[in-house]
């Protein structure tokens, strides 16, 4: 397609076959990924928006050249951000999620019948019409009552709303440009203002590998406020170095004595209840990380 070779990310091998380069600064390596066609692509008003159909990983979403998601593998991490603090809270009603504009997290969440509302904050509409048309098909949700897709900057959404929530999961992007603001120390309290008394929520925190400071500042700033602050650990094939890190705060419950006969894993990927517990077991070098 015309004007594929200037996208961010984007590189022609010598024998013409199009790449996505993905180069970490911080694991000082880089991963690329072999294309065999270039679905879609938009500049939004807030970023590069391409889906690309993957020799590896089948059809892929990729933002300013860095892949986010794709088909093969996107369940390990849509069903780990939401089926472990959702079955951590005993009755779960009001569930929201900042990010996630593919809206596989919302799917997952729709599996639990007691939720009666399922909030999706996504920035840019281009995402979700995109996903829609070549990821997430509509009609996964159209006739869902309890799915409701807000698109707004994250953080202002939750410094405005006067809704309160018993669950929240952040599916925050890197802490660099527009994203920072999604870790600073004024973000996790008004995560906490907005959760009800019994409320938890679960954020992305990056690699333990090469993002430890991401992980660490985000232990950190949680254990201020929360008295529960549990760590758990997914392997993501699409992401350089795989493994990756979520961190669950809690006013009240603990994921560690959650009721895992609640989890809806009958149809899962990668999630069941030896996963949720293994999933907490951290090698030493993470608990060094964060203080253990």
């Amino acid at each position: 397609m015309s004007g594929q070779d200037s996208l961010s990310g984007y590189k022609r091998d010598e024998d013409g076959v199009l790449w996505i380069r993905n180069y970490v600064a911080g694991a000082r390596i880089e991963m690329s990924y072999k294309i065999k066609d270039l679905l879609y692509y938009e500049q939004s008003p807030f970023q590069e928006i391409s889906i690309v159909d993957t020799k590896g990983f089948g059809k892929m979403l990729v933002l300013d050249g860095a892949p986010q998601n794709s088909m093969r593998e996107g369940f390990i991490y849509n069903e780990m951000i939401s089926h472990i603090p959702i079955v951590t809270h005993p009755n779960p009603k009001n569930v929201a999620m900042i990010g996630g504009g593919d809206c596989g997290p919302a799917r997952e969440a729709m599996k639990y019948a007691g939720i009666e509302k399922i909030d999706v904050i996504e920035i840019d509409k281009c995402v979700t019409e995109a996903c829609r048309k070549w990821l997430t098909p509509i009609s996964f949700y159209e006739n869902e009552p309890r799915f409701q897709m807000i698109h707004k900057d994250g953080r202002d959404w939750i410094q405005e709303t006067k809704e309160n929530y018993d669950v929240l999961m952040i599916d925050r992007p890197d802490p660099v440009g527009p994203g920072a603001k999604l870790f600073k120390p004024d973000f996790y309290q008004l995560v906490y203002d907005r959760l009800t008394e019994e409320g938890l929520a679960v954020f992305q925190s990056g690699s333990p590998f090469y993002n430890k400071s991401t992980l660490e500042k985000t232990v950190k700033n949680l254990k201020e406020k929360f008295p529960i602050v549990r760590i758990y650990l997914i392997n993501i094939p699409l992401f350089p170095c795989g493994l990756w890190s979520f961190t669950l705060a809690s006013k009240k419950w603990d994921p560690l004595d959650a009721d895992l006969n609640r989890l809806k894993d009958k149809d899962t990927q990668y999630i069941d209840r030896d996963v949720f517990l293994a999933s907490f077991v951290l090698p030493k070098y993470v608990k060094d990380i964060v203080g253990l």
